[in-house]
């Protein structure tokens, strides 16, 4: 008799079952929301506000490679501004050809155009537009402020821009950038870029 007593009395009872599956559901609660944090976190840090859009470092390292490219082989300046510059890069068949540099910091896209060519440059982004070929990319697209600073040989700057281009020897560029909405929660921290001073290896100085 007390053998089949002790027998029965082997499992769980229902309120012990009912007790466990609700611990378990709490604790499975708590490490759900602890990865939905982190993981939102993680997308604040690295800037994406798309599973697709590129993160704003990325963006920043490609603006940076293009416009140094295009720098040292700038052979002639033909406008400039703190927002906008225009340089003679050589052709690949022989000449030069205009490249230009937009910032457009408006809310909404603006249209650059001038003699034989028209582009396109969305809201709050960088464009590099070949006139020769009228193409435009656009290399920054999350920009709060880009600005151009221009300098001479001695490393000093340019603070107005009339009739100083032959002098012009250096050029940098410094921009700010941010990504996602304040009001999903997805805004990023500010990032920052400075460009080193480049040099403009193929363009005469002044006599």
């Amino acid at each position: 008799m007390s053998k089949d007593r002790r027998s029965r009395k082997v499992g769980f009872t229902l309120p012990e079952l009912l007790i466990a599956v609700t611990l378990s559901m709490i604790v499975m609660a708590a490490v759900l929301s602890s990865y939905v944090f982190v993981a939102r976190s993680y997308t604040k840090t690295i800037g994406f506000g798309l599973p697709n859009q590129p993160t704003l470092e990325a963006q920043g390292r490609r603006t940076l490679a293009a416009f140094a490219q295009d720098v040292q082989m700038t052979s002639a300046i033909s406008s400039i501004s703190a927002s906008a510059v225009t340089l003679a890069i050589p052709r690949s068949t022989g000449g030069t050809k205009n490249v230009t540099y937009y910032y457009n910091s408006t809310s909404a896209a603006v249209t650059v155009s001038g003699s034989g060519y028209s582009a396109v440059v969305p809201a709050t982004a960088l464009a590099r537009i070949d006139q020769a070929s009228n193409t435009s990319l656009t290399l920054h697209s999350s920009l709060l402020t880009c600005v151009f600073s221009y300098y001479d040989a001695s490393g000093n700057p340019y603070t107005t821009f009339t009739n100083y281009l032959p002098g012009i020897k250096q050029i940098s560029m410094t921009f700010t950038s941010q990504a996602g909405t304040s009001a999903n929660n997805t805004l990023t921290k500010v990032y920052k870029v400075a460009s080193p001073r480049y040099l403009f290896h193929n363009k005469s100085l002044l006599p």
